[in-house]
């Protein structure tokens, strides 16, 4: 698997990536503690792709359920 360094400035393996509503979202664990997971969002400028963090709370929600789901199926 890739690994990235985030913006916390902690590496990160990239676990899982899946379109949802049109938006690419990506699934991250952190390589020294795998309990410690985030997500982000890939957002494209001047054909550059980039991480983000999600917009509020209904986001993450949306983006949790539909990982865990995955995960669990």
């Amino acid at each position: 698997m890739k690994s990235i360094v985030l913006d916390d400035g902690i590496e990160y393996l990239i676990y899982d990536t899946e379109m949802i509503d049109d938006k690419i979202y990506t699934l991250f664990v952190n390589i020294a503690d795998d309990s410690d997971i985030c997500f982000r969002k890939t957002i494209t400028k001047n054909n550059e792709e980039f991480f983000v963090g999600l917009d509020d709370d209904t986001e993450f929600e949306k983006v949790l359920l539909h990982f865990t789901k995955k995960i669990l199926n």
